[in-house]
């Protein structure tokens, strides 16, 4: 064989003695965990890193972290930051570079920092608060007027999560007897999926935003490494344009999420946010009987102060009233005396004119009874002389058929039977001619 022709193997060997003679020592690699495996039967973790540019793979490595390492790494990582290494995680690792002939390069994690991951989880934060500062969203939600009485409760959690049960638990045995009406709207709160899918529960909410008066997102157990889907700029900005208040009650205490920043109020627990709720409407039923009872107070303070006004207006209207009807009983004593005495002098003057008229009326009656007897006598002496006996006296008789007296020849003929009416006696004469 040439020798300047190497098997592969020697290829590789020498390539492993450049590496280790090259980079001898250990150093620090920033890199983003495309693959984790914690569970290898072996007992070391076994990843892929890599490094991008946007979305593309500009760099790729694998590594591992051995099972006399593994133990000592997780628990540090997950006691700062508050889970375990995933998939999608940027971490800065301090490894060793390693060169097998059969498998190749290999870094050799020796230990995480956590601080890094955190800076950017932080770092991350930052900027999409920064947006959503700059689109005038931060404090848009905060702005929402707050119901008085919150009994019409949404909420966004696991159905079967501990948290979601002590939310129920608390509003439930609340000591003042309060009733609430809590709508679940199911969605993951933790994983790849838990973003999606609670927007996806903030848009059917919002479609019913009428039926509630407060929105509850509840979070109950996990890592804190799974908070941070809710550093999430589509969340942030939809909770910030919710149409009603929403409670962030995603359970931690370290840090502020994005979500409990643009929330209208962060609680620590689901139990903290049950019991908030529980708050208000205690609150609007002390201010309601702190009304009643000023009100209460105010009616008898008015009464208190009418009575004393109705008693000093009864006195004044008793003393008006006395000195009203003395003066009129005076004044008609007054008028009485002068009404007697009007009405005696009006009853003796009438008197008097009485008087006068009677004489006048019986001298007028004497002397229009005399004028009329001397008429009436000379009617009488009219009346005597044509009164028929008198005629019939002085010689004239009356002509009679049938009982009536005949006036024209014309009405009789001859043979007729007619009487004639004297003086003294009647003649029966037939006519003849």
């Amino acid at each position: 064989m040439r020798k300047d022709i190497l098997t592969l193997r020697s290829f590789l060997s020498e390539v492993r003695q450049v590496i280790e003679l090259t980079y001898p020592l250990q150093y620090s690699v920033l890199a983003e965990i495309a693959q984790i495996n914690t569970r290898h039967q072996s007992g070391h973790c076994y990843l892929m890193f890599v490094e991008k540019d946007g979305e593309v793979v500009v760099a790729k490595a694998s590594g591992v972290i051995w099972k006399s390492n593994l133990f000592r790494i997780l628990n540090k990582f997950k006691d700062a930051v508050g889970g375990e290494l995933r998939e999608g995680m940027k971490v800065l690792f301090t490894a060793e570079v390693r060169f097998h002939e059969l498998y190749g390069l290999s870094l050799n994690v020796v230990d995480v920092d956590p601080s890094y991951t955190l800076g950017e989880f932080a770092l991350t934060r930052k900027k999409i608060l920064a947006q959503i500062e700059k689109e005038g969203l931060l404090l848009k939600n905060k702005q929402q007027p707050f119901p008085m009485v919150p009994q019409r409760i949404a909420v966004i959690s696991s159905g079967s999560s501990a948290g979601y049960e002590d939310f129920l638990n608390t509003l439930d045995s609340n000591p003042y007897g309060f009733r609430f009406a809590v709508t679940l709207f199911s969605a993951y709160m933790q994983g790849e999926q838990a973003e999606t899918s609670i927007l996806n529960a903030l848009r059917e909410c919002a479609l019913k935003d009428k039926m509630y008066d407060v929105l509850v997102i509840i979070r109950g157990g996990g890592d804190n490494i799974d908070l941070h889907c809710f550093d999430s700029y589509n969340l942030g900005k939809a909770i910030a344009n919710f149409p009603l208040p929403v409670l962030s009650g995603i359970g931690h205490t370290r840090d502020e999420t994005v979500v409990d920043i643009v929330s209208y109020k962060k609680m620590i627990t689901p139990t903290s946010a049950g019991r908030f709720i529980i708050e208000k409407v205690k609150d609007f039923e002390d201010y309601i009987e702190n009304l009643s009872g000023q009100l209460t107070d105010k009616a008898l303070d008015i009464i208190d102060g009418n009575r004393v006004s109705v008693k000093e207006k009864e006195r004044h209207l008793n003393f008006s009233t006395e000195f009203f009807l003395h003066k009129k009983s005076q004044s008609f004593k007054t008028e009485a005396a002068l009404f007697k005495t009007n009405a005696a002098q009006c009853i003796a003057s009438r008197s008097f004119v009485l008087k006068q008229i009677s004489e006048n009326i019986f001298s007028a009656l004497r002397i229009y009874t005399k004028g009329h007897m001397g008429f009436l006598e000379r009617q009488e002496d009219r009346v005597s002389l044509i009164n028929p006996v008198n005629v019939l006296k002085r010689g004239y008789s009356i002509t009679l058929k049938d009982g009536k007296v005949l006036k024209d020849k014309q009405d009789v003929k001859e043979g007729d039977v007619v009487e004639t009416q004297l003086y003294k006696g009647r003649i029966r004469s037939r006519v003849e001619n």
